[in-house]
């Protein structure tokens, strides 16, 4: 299967290049069967492809801007890794659409709550789409602390650099609907509360 090659080649780049500075963290708060919405953030564009390699699950699927399936060959390479187009800043019920039914059925979705690559190495403000999908699948959320990647691959260059690099799976939890008030949560506040801290 091409998913498992791409994510078995990313894992031996992974660790053959950055030998002795890498490091997986809270392998086992990643629950292994369910729906799962992860939630790392995302300061590099290593992230997308780093985060589905090392998450110890094969039915994992991720949200990536329409934007990268434009081209053929970025296309194929995305929907082979198990990405399909989100149309970012927008209510885009397509790939809404699709999130829900993947989590239905019992599968993990990787979705970025800043909604785009931060470059400035600090976490950003959430979109409120992941908080409107964390409401609404009741799902746990696995909250990804990704750090040292902005460093190992800063924009605009083409080879990375030896750098510590962490991903470190923090422990699943639910989003409640309801305040103990009875009020119920907006959507920016859960998008609020499933964004990893670093």
């Amino acid at each position: 299967m091409m998913y498992a090659f791409l994510r078995g080649f990313m894992r031996f780049m992974t660790r053959t290049f950055l030998v002795g500075l890498f490091k997986v963290e809270g392998l086992e708060n990643v629950p292994r069967t369910g729906a799962l919405l992860v939630c790392p953030n995302h300061s590099a564009t290593l992230d997308p492809p780093m985060v589905p390699a090392f998450l110890p699950r094969d039915d994992t699927w991720s949200m990536a801007k329409y934007e990268y399936f434009r081209k053929p060959h970025l296309r194929w390479l995305f929907n082979a890794y198990q990405a399909f187009p989100v149309v970012r800043h927008t209510a885009d019920r397509t790939a809404l659409r699709r999130s829900f039914d993947l989590l239905r059925s019992g599968q993990a979705l990787i979705v970025y709550a800043e909604g785009t690559r931060v470059d400035s190495g600090v976490l950003a403000a959430p979109e409120p789409g992941a908080g409107f999908i964390a409401l609404r699948a009741q799902c746990p959320v696995l909250p990804v602390a990704l750090t040292g990647t902005r460093e190992c691959m800063p924009k605009g260059t083409i080879w990375p650099r030896r750098v510590p690099v962490t991903i470190r799976f923090g422990k699943p939890f639910m989003i409640l609907q309801r305040r103990p008030t009875g009020e119920r949560v907006t959507h920016a506040e859960a998008a609020d509360a499933i964004m990893p801290s670093r």
